[in-house]
């Protein structure tokens, strides 16, 4: 009981720090200088400086600045413009046809990028003024990439699958597999959605694009296209580890945008990386400060005994998914996926353990619980960056996203309590 107790101080104290604008990276560090004041000597002083340089000491977290290195590159380049004209050309004449452009070039985009804030700049900076002009109001318009932009780390590859595989010691290319079809699904459940909020609204589309041109697109974005098959196809095939497959997609963007497309120029590159570097540094600070959370949950056996705890209660591992989902959704709303997911996950492992819910499986929930917590306020930093590109109300753009947040949340319900969504592939390609 003593554990939960200073769990409990723990994040009291760091939600308390986050609350008042101490950055994620001071916060989590002073909650647990908060922990150890309160510890009696129990842990020493010096773990502080120790634990976060081991929460660092992994060459696979470099996967992280690589990915999002590529998307940027395939922005800045001409392949997003192409894959975004391609989608168009295939789905733009259907009604609402603009929403269903952008869902597809989400789906397509997610393949490379790695993360719903890379999707909803890159998507939205283009699709939000043109569905604008074409008279969709410019809040459905920020909902509909925002909402698209959660498939972003379900899709593979993802930043959040390589930062859940190095916290819970999962294998990244099983997780990978495992986000495949939940992420088409998510596909299919928001395509409906934006379908059904179409023909309610009696929302505007395009004329129908000839045979012809829809080839022409889909030849021009076919470089395009064969970057997530080859991905995806060196990490599952074995030919690549997670850091060179992101290493490769840089390379692969580089080589397509500079000299098939001829769009990117050497002076754009320093913006480029730039921008990475501040993205990367962000997330990287956060998982070494969250080197201190992981050694305090290991070394006192917090996790262990919250399962312990747990088990008088249930011992239904469909009641515990549904705990762990109310307890995701609502962490989700506070705080961004990647704090998220370093605070929680050591936790959630053991108690998985003591049900036997498959860590692969509960990486996958993990993943689009935070995912749906982007859309929803207080947190919904997805949304608040489609609402400025929109220049919308931040409460319209919430009420239009409604009817897609509904859509994800059946999803979830599905792939939690059909476990085979999300381990199927992962069993064929290790039968295999």
């Amino acid at each position: 009981m003593q554990q939960l107790i200073l769990f409990g101080i723990l994040m009291a104290a760091f939600m308390a720090f986050a609350v008042i604008g101490v950055p994620v990276f001071f916060a989590m560090g002073l909650a647990a200088l908060v922990f150890i004041a309160c510890s009696g000597g129990a842990v020493p002083l010096n773990i502080v400086a120790s634990s976060m340089v081991q929460g660092m000491d992994s060459f696979a977290f470099l996967a992280i600045p690589f990915f999002f290195l590529a998307g940027e590159l395939m922005n800045t380049g001409g392949i997003t413009r192409r894959l975004l004209n391609f989608a168009s050309a295939a789905v733009g004449h259907i009604r609402g046809g603009l929403s269903h452009v952008a869902i597809l070039a989400s789906m397509v985009f997610s393949g490379v990028s790695g993360s719903a804030v890379a999707d909803a700049s890159a998507i939205g900076s283009s699709m939000i003024p043109a569905m604008k002009d074409k008279g969709y109001p410019g809040a459905y318009a920020a909902a509909v990439v925002a909402a698209a932009s959660t498939m972003g780390p379900i899709i593979p590859p993802s930043i959040a699958f390589v930062v859940y595989a190095l916290v819970s010691d999962v294998s990244v290319g099983q997780l990978f597999l495992a986000g495949a079809i939940p992420g088409l699904l998510m596909g299919v459940y928001l395509l409906a959605a934006a379908s059904w909020v179409a023909h309610r609204r009696n929302l505007p589309y395009s004329e129908r694009t000839s045979l012809r041109a829809v080839g022409r697109a889909a030849w021009d974005a076919l470089p395009a296209l064969a970057m997530p098959v080859i991905i995806i196809g060196g990490i599952v095939g074995g030919v690549v580890t997670p850091t060179e497959a992101g290493i490769t997609a840089v390379l692969y963007a580089i080589v397509i945008s500079v000299l098939f497309y001829r769009e990117l120029t050497w002076r754009q590159t320093w913006h480029i990386f730039r921008e990475c570097m501040v993205s990367s540094g962000i997330i990287l600070l956060t998982i070494a400060a969250s080197g201190i959370f992981s050694w305090l949950v290991a070394n006192l056996a917090i996790g262990e005994t919250l399962a312990t705890t747990l088990k008088t209660l249930t011992d239904s591992p469909w009641v515990m998914l549904a705990l762990i989902n109310i307890v995701l959704l609502l962490w989700g709303l506070a705080l961004e996926p990647a704090v998220a997911l370093v605070t929680l996950v050591p936790v959630l492992v053991p108690i998985a353990n003591a049900y036997g819910i498959d860590l692969v499986h509960l990486g996958v929930i993990v993943v689009l619980n935070l995912m749906i917590g982007q859309l929803t306020p207080p947190s919904g930093v997805i949304t608040f960056l489609t609402a400025q590109i929109a220049g919308s109300p931040l409460h319209a753009v919430f009420k239009e996203a409604l009817p897609f947040t509904l859509a994800l949340i059946a999803v979830l319900l599905i792939v939690t309590y059909v476990p085979l969504v999300s381990l199927w592939l992962p069993a064929v390609w290790i039968g295999g």
